[in-house]
C-alpha cells in the first residue's frame, strides 16, 4: 500500500528545522562529495540521515560549487528549499515508494 508523502510546505517547513538545529553546512556538499547529513523521510516526518548510516548516500542535499562562502552556502540553500528543487528531488528518489 502506498503512503502520501508529506507535502512541500510540509517537507521544508520540518527540513528547515533540521538545518536550524545542524547548521547549513552539514547538508551542503560540492558536486561528487557528500555532506555529514543528508534528508530523508520516515514515517512522513524529515530526518538527518548522518555518514555513519547507510542510508546516508540515498537522501538528498543541496549540491553547491566548491570554496562558497557561509553567506552563499546560505542563500544556495533557502534557494534549493524555496523553489522546490529540494522536494522535487526528495519527490523524484521516492517515486515508487508512495507511487507504487
Amino acid at each position: 500500500m502506498s503512503q502520501t508523502p508529506p507535502s512541500r510546505d510540509e517537507f521544508n517547513a520540518q527540513a528547515t528545522e533540521l538545518i536550524n538545529e545542524l547548521g547549513t553546512r552539514a547538508f551542503c556538499a560540492p558536486p561528487g562529495k557528500m555532506p555529514d547529513y543528508t534528508l530523508f523521510v520516515d514515517d512522513n516526518r524529515v530526518i538527518a540521515e548522518p555518514r555513519s548510516e547507510p542510508r546516508h548516500p540515498y537522501g538528498i542535499h543541496c549540491e553547491v560549487p566548491e570554496g562558497m562562502t557561509q553567506p552563499q552556502m546560505d542563500e544556495a540553500l533557502q534557494k534549493w528549499l524555496e523553489s522546490g528543487e529540494a522536494y522535487e528531488a526528495f519527490i523524484s528518489t521516492n517515486v515508487c515508494r508512495f507511487n507504487c
